[in-house]
């Protein structure tokens, strides 16, 4: 087996050849920005958390009630991103 000053030196090796990737750094930027933004909204959440549970609840109970009436209710479109293939020559 490696001597431990070996391993070391092993680990930091890979450790710097997996910071070159691109698609490693991508990920690791994505978990920071997740990361700060859960930090950012987690926080305030704690404080009126009942109220918004019973708004939820009686807005979910609402949506429940007009599907089974057969109503329609708001239509929600999201924006198709725009990729090459939608161009039209």
């Amino acid at each position: 087996m490696h001597p431990m000053s070996q391993l070391e030196q092993l680990r930091r090796q890979m450790a710097e050849e997996l910071t070159q990737i691109p698609q490693y750094r991508a990920l690791k930027s994505m978990e920071r920005f997740i990361a700060e933004l859960s930090a950012i909204y987690e926080t305030p959440a704690e404080g009126g958390e009942a109220d918004d549970g019973e708004d939820s609840n009686r807005k979910i109970a609402q949506a429940i009630e007009s599907h089974l009436r057969g109503e329609a209710g708001p239509t929600i479109v999201k924006n198709a991103a725009y990729l090459p293939v939608h161009r039209v020559a």
